[in-house]
């Protein structure tokens, strides 16, 4: 059986770095650590790999056309990222593609190899999952990447998201300023840092500041997990109040306490349509959702325009809305 080609994710893990760093070496890009660039290219010398000089011009013979990855279509924060990177776009010349990987790795690597192929100028991408996913096909055709709202291991590209710690950090502190005192938190998968985030930076703040540390209940991101956690935090204590990690389960959770005599106060996370005209209206840890999508297509533009700097990541604040959901205080107990 012939020896398969090595590629740079052969050169990679020789060398004890990301495959987007060998891109770079390879690519000449300044500012890169010297013993680095040493290790790269002994590397590159040591498994007789030969840089795809088709792969090195792909971003001069690149379309038009962008790609935007998303995991979920269903969920209101990924469309809100794509209503502002659209427009963004086309104000610099691009059409835009919408990738809908629905969390599935299958589909996700099949889009990637499409927008390969297709030679497109860039993308802007929310991976399915943090554990699994890769965007090494992009990396290794020099296709410039943005991350949105999540991040990968071990790849060097520019990305926006919230500050989820001091997303967490705010609502702790909202629901103690308001006499809560005995929480319970919903959150979403552990392998995904964006709801892992907002736990952690929760916790941390209320057991600083309160003592103690929030019950801790699990979803899957969804509307029925949503409503199971907050199910099963009516039937397994006393708690007075319970912040959501994510929109969906937040939904969820309203839900299965929606009409209850004196329920748990609702801190949830995104400020949806359904938060305001609900009966108790819903306090929210409200993301910059849009400010994320506009900013996430500008990134994007200048990568394309300038390939060589550094990549850099962005973090922006979320803000709390006090709502009736939290404004009453604690319900009597008993």
């Amino acid at each position: 059986m012939p020896r398969s080609e090595p590629t740079v994710r052969d050169v990679a893990e020789r060398a004890g770095v990301s495959s987007a760093t060998v891109s770079r070496v390879m690519n000449d890009a300044p500012n890169v650590d010297k013993q680095l660039a040493r290790r790269v290219r002994e590397a590159v010398k040591a498994t007789g790999y030969v840089p795809n000089a088709a792969g090195r011009s792909l971003r001069a013979r690149s379309s038009s056309q962008i790609a935007v990855l998303i995991p979920d279509a269903d969920n209101p924060y990924f469309s809100q990222v794509v209503s502002e990177v659209e427009p963004a776009a086309r104000s610099a010349g691009y059409s835009v593609m919408l990738c809908h990987t629905g969390n599935e790795p299958d589909q996700e690597q099949t889009y990637l190899d499409q927008i390969v192929a297709r030679r497109m100028a860039g993308v802007i991408a929310i991976p399915s999952d943090e554990s699994w996913s890769g965007l090494t096909p992009l990396t290794e055709a020099n296709i410039p990447v943005v991350l949105v709202d999540r991040r990968l291991p071990d790849v060097e590209v520019d990305r926006i998201a919230t500050d989820n710690m001091d997303a967490g950090r705010q609502a702790a502190v909202h629901l103690r300023d308001q006499g809560f005192r005995r929480p319970a938190c919903i959150t979403g998968p552990e392998t995904l840092t964006t709801t892992e985030d907002r736990l952690l930076g929760f916790s941390h703040a209320w057991s600083t500041s309160a003592g103690g540390a929030p019950a801790l209940y699990r979803g899957d991101l969804h509307f029925d997990s949503g409503y199971t956690a907050m199910t099963d935090i009516l039937n397994d204590g006393d708690f007075d109040c319970v912040f959501v990690t994510n929109n969906r389960m937040s939904a969820g959770a309203f839900q299965a306490i929606r009409g209850l005599p004196n329920p748990p106060a609702l801190l949830a996370t995104d400020d949806d349509i359904w938060t305001r005209l609900v009966t108790p209206s819903v306090s929210v840890i409200q993301q910059p959702i849009r400010d994320t999508g506009r900013l996430a297509a500008q990134m994007l533009i200048n990568r394309i325009a300038a390939p060589n700097e550094m990549p850099r990541t962005t973090l922006l604040s979320s803000k709390v809305i006090k709502r009736e959901s939290t404004a009453g205080g604690p319900p009597p107990r008993g």
